[in-house]
Order: structure tokens, then C-alpha cells, then sequence
């Protein structure tokens, strides 16, 4: 289990927190349970069932967090960014690649 390091949220992570009913209390237990991916300039962690230990999967308060992920900058990996809430295919489309190549 990793400690709890979360530093600050970003204004839109704040809003976007308060749009999905989610409190700091539900990112730390994401955060603390959740799988992290790095991809891109972003930190995903991602808390799918089987993350969630089993004494907690009778709560419904901790079993509504299923899908959540959150969305870390990718220097220090410990400001929010956003968060939002993807049940069905949370991690899969996380560790996608894209189907194009952007040049710059």
C-alpha cells in the first residue's frame, strides 16, 4: 500500500471532484488502492474491483469508487489534474496507444 502524498488539486480537478460527488477522502483511498500508468505527460491511477480489498467491497460508499481514475501530473506525480469515472473500460483505454502519430 503507498502512502498517502497527494499535494494539491488543480481548479478544474476541484470542480470535476464536485460535479462526480467524489471528497478527498475518496481520492486518497483511490490513490492509496488504485494501479498506477504512466502514459503521455500524465500519471493515470486507476482503481478497478479487484484493487479494492475485499473487507471493502461490502461498503457501498467505497464499491461506487469502481472506475474511478485520476489524472496526476507527470513530474512529480502528485498534483491532481482531473478526475473522472469509467466503469467498463477504465484501464483498457488508459494503456491504448493511439491509432495516429501526431507530427509537431
Amino acid at each position: 500500500m503507498r502512502d498517502y502524498a497527494m499535494a494539491s488539486f488543480s481548479i478544474h480537478a476541484s470542480r470535476r471532484l464536485a460535479q462526480r460527488n467524489l471528497t478527498e477522502e475518496d481520492v486518497r483511498y483511490v490513490y492509496v488502492h488504485g494501479r498506477r500508468h504512466h502514459s503521455g505527460n500524465a500519471v493515470f491511477v486507476h482503481l478497478g474491483w479487484r484493487d479494492i480489498p475485499a473487507e471493502d467491497r461490502r461498503e457501498s460508499r467505497l464499491r461506487r469508487l469502481e472506475g474511478t481514475v485520476l489524472v496526476l501530473d507527470s513530474a512529480t506525480g502528485q498534483h491532481l489534474t482531473t478526475a473522472y469515472r469509467n466503469r467498463r473500460s477504465g484501464m483498457r483505454d488508459i494503456k491504448r496507444k493511439p491509432k495516429r502519430q501526431f507530427d509537431d
